[in-house]
């Protein structure tokens, strides 16, 4: 399924390269697995999102994504079943901004109602009475709900031995404190993360956390929302729950007001867990280049599968640098997605910052019977040494795509060289030269598009031919070397983005008409008129294996180069990348 994200949910017709998605598959047809990639950049089965385990099953993932071919990104579904998507931000490429920098921390956890962290219930005041109890048991369960975070602020322990309304029938001789209540089915649970875990206390524009729902009492659905936010519930949803018991977690990224605090609906009863994993920086915060989101097309890192299953209470290390286009040096963070396979029992995998965390402080994916296979997103700031380390509660094998990377200290991003996707190019389809259909007289002036080049880029009046269809002569300065040229016959038309490199690069899965229209693009940089012997040497060429002989000459050439390759969202291989971005610094 192919899906247009760009100009729908708030991201922009054009200048996003990656979306969040929340992404879910429901009334599942059968037992598979789902892909999200950006469409024409990548191939079936090289990445995946979301497990289904069984027919009829309502599961949903967090996914960041890049924007592909015509500002689409591709569905895939191995097992079938409806498909539902929610667009929760986007990022656009930049070299230097205050809003919308990504801040990775080690997880902190701030939210669990098991032991009633985080959940801040409005003060009831000393607004009950004993009489008001229909059993001594709700009296107490009241009682020690309100007494975490007010005391006995309704005076119902009168000698302060724990024991509330002792006046009542079934008073004990003891103190009971009951376990901590569910969020209730149909209520708003809302805790502060504002000046929790490295989230500043203003200024934040949004905070990044993985919910978890645990011991669920029936099917249902878990949203959450910023303070502030009125969506009506099950305008969209994060976490679904399908039976009784069930242990689901998501990762979301919600908006920050000024309170600082985050509210979770939730349809059924059950438990709740929130940990922190980081915050987006707002407008009052500094320019800089640290936390920029550089997409790449999703890649796997890491599949324990190919060696021994990970015992229970090991670790296994994420080692992204220099592998699916992120660089060796300069990333702060990952966004990826974590898959727990071929499970042995209940238990999870926690991804922390290798040397910065504590195995058990927080999880990042929950497994719940032998055998089972499930994912979900994370936001993994890396350690010291660029990696991330995954804590394994009980043995499983280990799956980690990563599909970006956020920037660190170390420098700036060119901003022309944001947004490009970073990937191998395709060899299993042969390149047919025939296919791509060029110089064609689309206007139907008899003029081709080797002659409106021609004309275009002629210095002086081009003289033409008795029957005006082709040029003879003008002035032309090839870019490459800057030299000049007058007689069109030493003239030719170099694809700046070679039809070749195209074709490797995503064009491959093109149509016929739309290879037509790159190889007779005559609105952007993409047709050079150069002197012959250049353009042979230059032949297929990409800016790895081959540059302008002048470095005069680079900046606008890799600045031309980019702008061909976004436009038509072609990829880069990472020698091309690194080449593009020697030449930019000459600028």
């Amino acid at each position: 399924m192919i899906l247009k994200v760009a100009g729908r949910g708030g991201v922009p017709v054009t200048g996003a390269s990656a979306v969040v998605l929340n992404v879910t598959v429901t009334q599942a047809t059968r037992a598979g697995w789902m892909q999200v990639y950006p469409t024409g950049q990548s191939a079936v089965g090289s990445s995946s999102n979301l497990n289904v385990e069984y027919t009829g099953q309502s599961i949903a993932n967090m996914v960041t994504v890049p924007v592909g071919d015509n500002g689409t990104v591709t569905l895939y579904s191995s097992g079938g079943g409806h498909l539902l998507a929610d667009a929760f931000g986007y990022y656009t490429p930049a070299s230097s901004v205050a809003s919308g920098r990504f801040e990775a921390l080690t997880p902190v956890r701030v939210l669990d109602t098991r032991e009633g962290l985080g959940n801040h219930p409005m003060s009831p005041d000393d607004s009950m009475n004993c009489g008001d109890f229909t059993s001594w048991t709700a009296a107490n369960d009241w009682f020690w709900y309100y007494h975490l975070y007010f005391g006995d602020i309704a005076q119902l322990d009168g000698d302060n031995d724990g024991i509330p309304c002792e006046s009542l029938a079934g008073a004990p001789s003891t103190m009971q404190i009951p376990p901590r209540p569910k969020a209730a089915s149909g209520s708003t649970t809302y805790f502060e993360v504002a000046g929790k875990g490295g989230v500043p206390q203003v200024g934040a524009s949004a905070v990044v956390l993985n919910v978890t729902a645990t011991q669920a009492s029936g099917a249902g659905w878990v949203q959450v929302m910023p303070f502030t936010y009125s969506a009506a519930a099950g305008a969209y949803s994060n976490i679904n729950l399908t039976r009784v018991g069930q242990t689901a977690a998501g990762l979301v990224t919600v908006p920050l007001s000024e309170t600082g605090t985050v509210k979770i609906y939730t349809s059924t009863a059950t438990h709740l867990i929130a940990d922190i994993a980081g915050y987006y920086t707002g407008a009052s915060d500094e320019t800089s280049s640290r936390g920029l989101f550089v997409p790449i097309v999703p890649t796997r890192i890491r599949d324990t599968r190919s060696g021994v299953k990970p015992s229970s209470g090991s670790t296994v290390s994420l080692a992204p640098a220099g592998k699916g286009g992120i660089p060796s040096t300069g990333a702060a963070a990952i966004a990826m997605n974590l898959t727990a396979t071929q499970a042995s029992g209940v238990g999870y995998l926690q991804v922390y910052p290798t040397g910065e965390g504590t195995p058990g402080s927080s999880s990042s994916v929950n497994t719940e019977r032998a055998g089972q296979t499930i994912a979900n997103a994370a936001m993994a700031k890396l350690g010291t040494d660029g990696t991330a380390s995954v804590y394994i509660s009980r043995s499983t094998h280990v799956l980690g795509d990563v599909a970006g990377y956020f920037t660190d200290d170390s420098g700036a991003i060119d901003p022309r060289l944001n947004g490009l996707n970073i990937a191998p190019h395709n060899t299993t389809v042969a390149y047919n030269r025939d296919s791509w259909n060029h110089w064609i007289d689309a206007d139907g002036d008899c003029q081709n598009t080797r002659h409106e080049v021609l004309i275009n880029q002629s210095r002086s009046e081009p003289v033409l031919t008795a029957d005006g269809c082709a040029v003879i002569s003008g002035f032309w300065v090839d870019p490459y070397i800057l030299e000049n040229w007058t007689q069109a016959a030493d003239v030719q038309i170099d694809h700046l983005v070679a039809l070749a490199n195209a074709h490797r690069s995503g064009g491959w899965a093109w149509t016929a008409q739309q290879k037509e229209d790159f190889a007779n693009d005559l609105l952007g940089p993409e047709l050079v008129a150069v002197e012959g012997s250049v353009n042979q040497a230059k032949a297929d060429s990409g800016p790895e294996t081959w540059k302008p002989p002048l470095t005069s000459t680079w900046c606008s050439y890799a600045t031309n180069w980019t702008t061909v390759k976004r436009k038509y969202a072609l990829t880069v291989t990472q020698a091309e990348y690194d080449a593009l971005a020697q030449m930019l610094a000459t600028c």
